[in-house]
Order: C-alpha cells, then structure tokens, then sequence
C-alpha cells in the first residue's frame, strides 16, 4: 500500500467515527450554553447503542433511532430534573446517571445475548453513495461513502448552529447560562431552561450511541463505544462551544481513532497498545492546554445551579435589581434576549 493509499484509507475511517463525536457533541453545546456539563454521556451513548439494537430487531433501523432517542431523552430528563429542580451537584448527578445507565446497557445486551447464544445482527444505516465526490484527493473516497449518518449529523450541526444564533429561545439559553440571576429577573425560568436542554443532550446523547451501533456493526456489546461521549465532550471544550469548532475537532480526534483502528489489522512499525491509546493520550494533552490557556477561571470551572436562592435582606452583598435601562452591567449578556 503507498503513503497516498494508506493516508487516504485513514482519512476515510475518521470521516466515518467522527459521526457520533459530532452528534452527542451537538447535545453536549446547548446543555453547556445552558449551564450544564454532562458527565453522565458516556452511559447515555451506551444505552443508546443498546436500545438502538432493539429497536432495529423490532422495526429497522429508523425504529433503533427512535428507541436510542428515546432513552436518552429519559437520561437527560433524569439529569437535568436532579440538577435544576432537586438541586444536586451536577457532577454526581452525572456520574449516577452515567452508572445506571452503563449497567443498563449490560442488562441489555444479557438479554439479547443469554450465555451460549449468538450476537444476532440488525439492519444497519441506509448506503448512501456519492460518486462526484470519489475523485477528490485523500478525501473523496471518505466522503463519498460516509453514509448517512455522517450527513445528517452535519446538518444536524447547522440547525442548531442557527438556533442557538438566530432565535429568541437560543438566546435566551445562553442568556441563562451566562447569568441565571438576570434571566429570572426578566421572566425566564433558568430551571425549565436548564431541565429542557438536558433532555436535547440526551436525546442526541442516546442517538450518537445508536450511530455507533447501527452504523455499520449491526450489533451491540458491553462498552462498545470505547470513550466517544468523553471524547465529544473535549471536543466541545476545545471548540468552546461552537458547533463548526465541533466538526472540525471531530474529525480530528477521529483521525487519531482511525489510525488505531488500522494499526490492529497491518503492521505500523510500533506496538498496537499504542495507537489504541493515542486519541486519548491526545485528547488529555489538548484539554491541558485549553485549560492552561484560560486560566483557572475559565469555561472548565462548574457553574453553581441555576436555580440558587439569592440573597434576601439588607446585607452587604446585596446587589440591586437589574432594570431594563442598565444596558451596560452585564456586557457578556445578550439583552435581546431578555426582552
């Protein structure tokens, strides 16, 4: 196999892997913009990939989407009701979430595959082919067989990019997550916000599962998604939050999983052990940096729950009511959005 051959196989399998980093990292952005941080999407992405599984042996493929929609749309709710309405710290809740959820895949998958039964397959995603793109260099035989899931996750990206930018409830959610205090001044429940944003990351959460799953493989097995939803989540910490810095960092890391992949099947002139462990080994080293570049006080610093009590009474730290005429004391807040 020549470099360009090789290079462009590579090439290939990172347009395919970044599919479910783009989707679960789509629902990781809204739930951030809100306030959020979703620890749990590990777990979510593996019930996903198992209730996607079952979905597709009782209707297809487009029935497994919608039963991984469904589940991690339950997930989030979870999520997102024990943070905004109940008040727990985000970072538990999510760790529960993420462990019910990853043994539920488990009990899944033992009841789709009791000891002594064979793994069975499900259809998988549509084929889509695109032949003007197959001649492109290095590119082209990637984009030309991505499949659909790939695409749609692009669009995906593009709708919630201009939602987030072009709508009065997209601004308003970033309105609640860069200050919770004013949003509720002008009428805008920071609890329903936050609770409803993370019902949108699991649902994407158990759909970037489903992608894993019903991708190509056809199949699910214990941990089958072998970190993507730790992934998504650097990715959307590096691409600070914006959905295009999303598919570019996607197709990055994936790159680097590619490479992994490849390195199982042909001989690369170092340890297999290695190039598994790159894309994380990567994705630590780059976390690092962004967060040495911002600063202890930065994005990767947890925000207290929106729905905090604030401060009654004639003390010190009583700040007055923000009024619709003081344009210029939250400069980072969007006032258009609170009108």
């Amino acid at each position: 196999m020549s470099a360009i051959e090789f290079w462009t196989v590579v090439i290939a399998g990172a347009i395919g892997l970044s599919a479910p980093i783009i989707v679960a990292g789509v629902g990781e952005i809204v739930f951030e913009r809100a306030g959020g941080f979703n620890v749990g999407i590990e777990g979510m992405m593996l019930l996903g990939a198992a209730t996607g599984v079952v979905g597709a042996r009782v209707g297809g493929v487009w029935v497994g989407l919608l039963f991984a929609l469904l589940a991690g749309v339950v997930a989030g709710g979870v999520l997102g009701f024990a943070h905004a309405i109940v008040r727990a710290d985000i970072v538990v809740v999510g760790v529960a979430v993420g462990t019910i959820t990853t043994g539920l895949s488990v009990f899944i998958y033992q009841w789709l595959s009791p000891a002594g039964a064979v793994n069975r397959t499900v259809p998988t995603q549509p084929v889509l082919t695109l032949p003007l793109l197959e001649h492109l260099p290095l590119v082209g035989r990637g984009l030309a067989h991505a499949g659909l899931f790939f695409y749609a996750s692009l669009v995906l990206v593009v709708v919630v990019g201009w939602f987030l930018r072009n709508t009065r409830a997209g601004l308003r959610l970033t309105a609640v997550g860069a200050a919770p205090e004013v949003a509720r001044d002008r009428g805008i429940s920071p609890s329903a916000t936050l609770c409803t944003a993370a019902v949108f990351a699991g649902g994407c959460a158990g759909l970037g599962g489903a992608v894993v799953s019903l991708g190509s493989i056809g199949t699910f097995s214990p941990g089958m998604t072998g970190g993507v939803g730790f992934i998504a989540l650097a990715v959307v910490i590096v691409a600070r939050g914006r959905p295009g810095g999303l598919v570019i960092g996607a197709l990055g890391f994936a790159f680097f999983n590619s490479l992994a992949l490849l390195a199982q099947t042909r001989d690369l002139g170092l340890p297999v052990e290695l190039y598994q462990g790159l894309p994380y080994a990567v994705a630590l080293a780059v976390l690092c940096v962004a967060a040495s570049g911002r600063g202890v006080g930065g994005r990767l610093r947890r925000r207290p729950p929106p729905a905090a009590t604030r401060p009654s009474g004639n003390t010190g730290d009583t700040k007055p009511p923000v009024t619709g005429n003081d344009k210029h004391s939250h400069p980072d807040q969007p006032q258009e959005a609170l009108s």
